[in-house]
């Protein structure tokens, strides 16, 4: 057996493995980042207690709502574990957190005070409770909530409930992306040119009428989507 021949074919075949499983490396990490980035969302919460509000977080590192959705309620929700997220305001660059005593609050780290779990209730709102602060007596668990007034409530109060529509808030994702999901009918009508001649006196020129529509009249439907 050519012993050359032998050595030089294994040092092929180990370099041909060799490449195949950084390729493979590196479609795994490139999976791995596209499901990162597929997991964060940016928009904004919107409580609907009072007049409506939407959760703002500011650089003071003060959190509240406010009426008309401006630079502070932008908020970006991304995920931890499964079902719990963090909330970090885009602007401010604070994370929104919940202390021991059940006041909201905002930090330049993340900690475990800012992990939160995300719940769907029945009427499409969604609930946002601590995960690590909670009645250790009772075992009740404390909400994220915004007062009739725009004020964060502490989230240990007893009347912080889930059924209460001060827990409740709608997330408006991807608010700067218009969904296109309608579609348009245009009833446009071509000119019309009518011209006739008038038989009256010979001293009388033709006279030409013409008909046109000045604008095209649009009509947008929206289609209703039910389940079950």
């Amino acid at each position: 057996m050519n012993v050359p021949l032998f050595v030089a074919l294994f040092v092929q075949l180990f370099c041909a493995a060799a490449v195949t499983g950084s390729v493979h490396v590196s479609l795994e990490d490139q999976r791995v980042g596209e499901g990162s980035v597929s997991g964060r969302r940016t928009g904004r919460l919107y409580c609907r207690v009072g007049i409506g509000f939407h959760l703002q977080i500011h650089p003071s590192g003060r959190v509240n709502g406010s009426h008309e959705p401006n630079h502070l309620s932008a908020l970006e929700l991304f995920a931890v574990s499964q079902g719990v997220i963090g909330i970090r305001g885009v602007f401010s660059n604070r994370f929104l957190a919940m202390n021991k005593r059940g006041w909201l609050h905002a930090t330049e780290t993340f900690t475990d005070d800012c992990k939160f779990r995300e719940r769907f209730q029945e009427n499409s709102y969604n609930t946002y409770t601590s995960v690590i602060h909670k009645n250790r007596r009772t075992g009740r668990e404390w909400f994220v909530a915004l007062n009739k007034r725009g004020k964060a409530k502490m989230g240990s109060n007893p009347r912080v409930k889930a059924q209460h529509v001060s827990t409740h808030f709608l997330p408006r994702m991807n608010l700067h992306e218009k969904s296109e999901q309608s579609f348009t009918i245009t009833a446009r009508e071509q000119e019309k040119v009518l011209a006739a001649p008038v038989r009256q006196k010979p001293s009388v020129p033709k006279v030409a009428i013409s008909t046109r529509q000045k604008g095209s009249q649009t009509v947008k439907y929206w289609p209703k989507f039910r389940f079950g």
